[in-house]
C-alpha cells in the first residue's frame, strides 16, 4: 500500500512541478531585477536585468542570445551572512527583552539562568534561522 501511495505522490509532484523551459518568463522580468544567467560555455553573467526579446537577453549591458543561455535565475536580495546577522540581531533584541523581564523574575526567585544566557541563546537561534531560511536562487528559465 505504501509503495502505491508513494508512486501516486510522485506523480502528483511531477504534475505540479514548475515548468522553467518557457522563455516568456524571461521577457516578463522587470527592468532592474537582480538576475544571473549561465551560458553554454558555463560562464556566468550576473547583474541588473535590462531587457529581453524573443531571441536575446541583456544584463548590465551584456547581451546573450537565447541559444547560448542554459539558465536564467533571480538572485536573492540578501545573502546568507547578511540574513544571519539580521536575524541574530532580532533574536538578541527579543532575548534581551525576555532576559530583562522574565529572566530577572526567575533570578529574583533564586532559580533563574545567568544574566545574558537567554539573550545569547536567542541570538544564536536567530542567526541559525536566518542562515538557513529564505533567499536562494529562483530559476526563471532553464533550457531543456
Amino acid at each position: 500500500m505504501s509503495a502505491k501511495l508513494g508512486f501516486v505522490l510522485f506523480l502528483v509532484a511531477c504534475c505540479y512541478a514548475a515548468d522553467n523551459s518557457d522563455w516568456k518568463a524571461v521577457r516578463e522580468l522587470h527592468k532592474g531585477d537582480r538576475v544571473g544567467l549561465i551560458q553554454t560555455d558555463m560562464k556566468r553573467v550576473e547583474g541588473r536585468f535590462e531587457s529581453a526579446s524573443d531571441d536575446a537577453i541583456t544584463v548590465d549591458g551584456v547581451t546573450v542570445t537565447k541559444d547560448h543561455v542554459v539558465r536564467v535565475y533571480h538572485r536573492p536580495l540578501m545573502n546568507r551572512a547578511v540574513r544571519a546577522v539580521v536575524f541574530g540581531a532580532i533574536g538578541a533584541a527579543a532575548g534581551g527583552a525576555v532576559d530583562g523581564t522574565f529572566g530577572a523574575y526567575l533570578r529574583n526567585e533564586s532559580h533563574g539562568p545567568d544574566p545574558g544566557l537567554i539573550t545569547g541563546l536567542t541570538a544564536a537561534a536567530g542567526a541559525g534561522v536566518g542562515a538557513v531560511s529564505g533567499g536562494g536562487y529562483k530559476t526563471v528559465y532553464r533550457r531543456r
